[in-house]
C-alpha cells in the first residue's frame, strides 16, 4: 500500500471530497487525510461520501483533521486543553467514519506558537513564541496521550506520533531513548517517520534503529526554497533515497506517506511512486 497526503491538494484550495478522488484518481491505494483543509459545514456527510465512494481505499487520519473554523496550531504540550480536546475528539470520530487505520499527531514544543503566513508551498508558517515549562508540558503530554489511548481501546487502530524538523525548537521526544521510553510508556503507540524532517534534523539514522515502533513512513526531500532557506516537502527524485529504508519500507505492516504542499506537481508525485514501486520490485 501506497498513500499520499491530502494536504497536497488541500494548499491548492480544493475540497476534501476533491482531495480525495484526485488522489485515487493518481493511483493511491491509501488517503491520508492531512492539514491545511479549510473548514466545510458538512464535514460529517463529506466523509461518509468519501467512505461510500471508495469503499476499496484505506485511510489515515492526520493532525489537523478534520479542520477548525480557525487555523491554529495543535500542541500537545498544552495537554488536554479545551482546544486540545476538541481536536482530538474530531480525530477519533473522523478515523470511526472512515474506518481509518492509523491516526497520527505532532510532537509537542516547548513554546507557544503562532500562526503567519503562507509559505511557497502552501503551508502556514509557525512562528515560536514565549517557552513553556517543560516539566508541565511534559506531564501535559503524558495526560493527553493518555487520553488518546483510553479513547481508542479495542479499535484496533495505531496510534502514532510524527518527530518533527529542526525549525521546531524543543521539541519531545527527539532522540531514539526518548521516543523509546514513550513507546514504553504507552504500548501500541507507535510513530509515522517523517523522513524529510529526519533529513533536515540529521536524526535519520538514529530514527531508523526505532524500527519496531515505525508503522508509517512520511515521504520527502529536503532542499532550500528562497522564501525559508532550508525545507523539507521537495519531491523525491532519486531511487537512492529509499536505499536507508529498505529495511522498513519493504515490511508490509509499515505504509508510506508523500507528503507535500502546492509547490510540487502531480507528475513529481507520479515520478516519486513510481520510483518507490521500482524500488520495492528490485528490493
Amino acid at each position: 500500500m501506497i498513500g499520499l497526503s491530502t494536504t497536497y491538494y488541500a494548499t491548492q484550495g480544493l475540497s476534501i471530497y476533491e482531495s480525495v478522488l484526485r488522489t485515487v484518481e493518481l493511483g493511491f491505494d491509501v488517503v491520508e487525510f492531512g492539514a491545511a483543509h479549510v473548514y466545510e459545514d458538512n464535514i460529517l456527510s463529506v466523509l461518509r461520501k468519501v467512505k461510500k465512494d471508495f469503499p476499496h481505499v484505506n485511510f489515515t487520519i492526520h493532525t489537523l483533521f478534520p479542520p477548525l473554523r480557525d487555523r491554529t496550531w495543535f500542541n500537545p504540550a498544552n495537554g488536554l486543553s479545551k482546544l486540545n480536546r476538541k481536536i482530538v475528539d474530531g480525530l477519533f470520530w473522523a478515523a470511526d467514519i472512515v474506518d481509518a487505520m492509523i491516526i497520527s499527531i505532532h510532537l509537542p514544543i516547548f513554546h507557544d506558537i503562532e500562526l503567519r503566513g503562507k509559505n511557497t508551498g502552501g503551508f502556514n508558517a509557525p512562528k515560536i513564541c514565549n517557552p513553556k515549562d517543560e516539566y508541565t508540558s511534559k506531564r501535559n503530554f503524558s495526560c493527553l496521550m493518555g487520553y488518546m489511548m483510553k479513547r481508542n481501546e479495542s479499535s484496533g487502530r495505531r496510534i502514532v506520533v510524527e518527530n518533527m524538523c529542526s525549525s521546531m525548537p524543543s521539541t519531545y521526544p527527539f532522540t531514539k531513548n526518548e521516543f523509546q521510553e514513550l513507546f514504553n510508556e504507552f504500548i501500541n503507540t507507535g510513530m509515522v517517520l517523517d523522513v524529510g524532517h529526519a533529513l533536515q534534523s540529521g536524526n535519520l539514522n538514529e530514527l531508523l534503529e526505532l524500527e519496531r515502533n515505525i508503522f508509517e513512513l512520511h515521504l520527502h526531500e529536503i532542499g532550500f526554497a528562497p522564501d525559508v532557506g532550508m525545507r523539507s516537502h521537495f519531491p523525491i527524485k532519486n531511487m537512492s533515497y529509499f536505499e536507508p529504508l529498505k529495511k522498513i519500507i519493504r515490511n508490509d505492516s509499515v505504509i508510506p506517506i508523500f507528503e507535500h504542499g502546492a509547490d510540487v506537481t502531480e507528475e513529481d508525485i507520479i515520478n516519486e511512486k513510481c520510483l518507490l514501486e521500482e524500488f520495492l520490485k528490485m528490493n
